[in-house]
């Protein structure tokens, strides 16, 4: 039986990234199948009016506004979105600068398809990667705090706990209250995942080779990786004593 899949793309100020984008997804997906929901932090660069522009295009390109800034905000709203006006049976995460590659998109499904849960672009296992010239700094922040959630978050199991690139089973999604997860950065992704794996989702992750951004800047910011440990101490104490 064919699975309705919606693309959750967060973006805040990726004009330059956003029409490329999308037309490369297009032209990797089932359109009968998967929709493109695009949730705009109201760019001030114009990004909202060039995915309006390419709505004319492409009738599986959806658009809505988040007036709450911060990417758990966005994929909040996103996933309810998809869930109660798209029918959303999948649910994928993605980044749209490029860092994911859209040919991966079918790889993602694929898993599902198979019968996994919860399917995650991992940068740390066999085949995956980050990209060489990262600094120092972004290098510790993504292996230590990987290392760091999966073993104080109880997830173990998982070599990329915040990885942005997945495919979730919206029946997970439905399960849980999304607005008390109270999370705005990149935690959302470990959180998410945390709340998923208690539920009993089957994981499983596929190698992903991770590209830096070449137009735009980065929406990582210190209070994001400070969020992170927080959430992980608190997802420790949740494992431990509920």
């Amino acid at each position: 039986m064919s699975m309705d899949t919606v693309i959750v793309l967060p973006v805040l100020n990726e004009a330059e990234n956003i029409k490329d984008f999308i037309e490369q997804v297009e032209t990797n997906i089932d359109r009968t199948s998967v929709k493109i929901l695009v949730v705009d932090d109201y760019s001030p660069d114009g990004t909202a009016d060039i995915v309006k522009n390419l709505q004319q295009i492409y009738e599986n390109l959806y658009l809505i506004q988040n007036n709450k800034t911060g990417l758990g905000n966005a994929y909040i709203k996103g996933f309810k979105y998809a869930v109660e006006n798209l029918n959303a049976d999948i649910l994928i995460e993605m980044d749209s600068d490029f860092s994911h590659p859209p040919e991966l998109i079918n790889k993602l499904l694929e898993e599902i398809n198979k019968g996994s849960d919860f399917v995650i672009g991992s940068r740390y296992i066999e085949g995956g990667s980050i990209p060489k010239n990262w600094n120092t700094f972004r290098k510790m922040n993504s292996k230590y705090g990987n290392i760091f959630a999966r073993f104080i978050a109880g997830l173990k199991d998982v070599h990329d706990c915040t990885s942005g690139f997945r495919a979730i089973r919206a029946d997970f999604i439905k399960k849980i209250n999304l607005d008390k997860l109270n999370v705005q950065g990149y935690s959302f992704q470990m959180n998410i995942l945390f709340e998923c794996v208690r539920l009993g989702a089957k994981t499983r992750e596929i190698p992903l080779k991770f590209k830096d951004r070449e137009k735009g800047q980065s929406k990582l910011k210190l209070k994001d990786i400070a969020e992170f440990m927080i959430n992980s101490i608190k997802l420790l104490f949740r494992r431990l004593f509920s």
